[in-house]
């Protein structure tokens, strides 16, 4: 499956390619925060609550190590004291927030059905969850930075504004992935629903958190 080592290799923002860059030198990191969340985690899914908290942690952990000053020992804090920050209560609150607002969306893009369709429900509750855990993130992050310097409003202002970008990201790293898998097993390593899901799911997750950068990296 992709990693951070085979991110969509599109130009970014100067500040983005630092941080990017910082994650793709730094990749076994990024398996080492995978394998300690999964040794308390029941799902183990590609896009589980165990495997976005991984990733970022180790967004966390890029953005420490390239701020300096007052924001950057802000930053190390949070890399700290990540579980104090980032409580699952916090992300339940966040996911019934965002709950709601993802119906209406997805009753303006598919219907009023949309929410009863079995195969479209998952992929719902999957991006609710996901963009709450963003969420929490970055007030976490405000939590820690100084007054002046809070960035949650115009992060998640910034994504709500390039969400083009974010479709068209998942797009590209989704065929890269299936062309990944095809090249090491052949058409049958994607011939299965099974096999689909699970490289969608770990897509999404990393195209998110690529997208969650990039914001990060306009804003902060």
């Amino acid at each position: 499956m992709a990693d951070w080592q085979q991110i969509d290799p599109r130009p970014t923002a100067p500040a983005a390619q630092a941080l990017l860059g910082w994650m793709q030198l730094n990749a076994p990191r990024l398996r080492e925060i995978l394998e300690e969340e999964a040794e308390s985690a029941d799902d183990l899914s590609p896009a589980g609550d165990a495997a976005v908290r991984a990733h970022l942690r180790f967004v966390a952990e890029a953005l420490a190590a390239n701020r300096a000053g007052a924001t950057g020992v802000a930053l190390a804090a949070l890399t700290r004291d990540f579980d104090e920050h980032l409580t699952m209560a916090v992300v339940d609150d966040e996911t019934e927030r965002g709950a709601g607002a993802m119906a209406v969306e997805a009753a303006i893009q598919f219907g009023e059905a949309a929410g009863e369709d079995p195969e479209l429900q998952p992929h719902l509750d999957r991006t609710v969850r996901i963009e709450a855990w963003q969420r929490a993130f970055l007030r976490r992050l405000d939590g820690v930075l100084p007054p002046d310097r809070a960035i949650a409003a115009r992060t998640i202002a910034w994504m709500a504004e390039n969400h083009v970008k974010l479709a068209n990201l998942i797009f590209a790293m989704d065929r890269r992935a299936k062309q990944a898998e095809v090249a090491r097993g052949g058409p049958d390593a994607i011939a299965s629903a099974e096999a689909v899901n699970r490289i969608g799911q770990a897509v999404v997750v990393q195209a998110r958190m690529r997208f969650l950068v990039e914001a990060l990296a306009a804003t902060l």
